[in-house]
């Protein structure tokens, strides 16, 4: 895209004297520019259609990257959990009874003890 320029020239003085809410613009084609004041300080404001376009452009795709990202996201996470949460339940049984016979074993093992230093 060719480039698109525009030139605004006012005095100091002129833009001092201007009114509030007031400003003197000027514009070639995509190209913009305003100068005002307020409370004696100058603004200056420059934009560019096809710049604003571009910057639309990349904010949208940046804004559909970065959903894509978290619908990813939390696809992988719900799998994640479903792999963790879905023991089949004859381990969640064999733990139990594991347990069990542990808990049988240390209790047998500890009564043993006793009895023979009491004796």
């Amino acid at each position: 895209m060719p480039e698109s320029r525009v030139n605004l020239a006012v005095s100091v003085d002129s833009l001092l004297r201007l009114p509030e809410g007031a400003a003197y613009r000027r514009s070639n084609e995509r190209a913009h520019v305003e100068a005002s004041q307020k409370g004696g300080v100058i603004y200056i404001t420059g934009t560019c259609d096809s710049l604003q376009r571009q910057v639309e452009y990349y904010e949208a795709l940046y804004h559909t990257a970065r959903d894509a990202l978290e619908q990813t996201e939390q696809s992988l996470l719900q799998e994640q959990q479903k792999k963790i949460s879905t023991t089949p339940w004859w381990v969640d049984l064999a733990l139990l009874m594991v347990g069990y016979a542990v808990g049988v074993a240390a209790t047998i093992f500890v009564t043993k003890d006793k009895l023979f230093k009491k004796q």
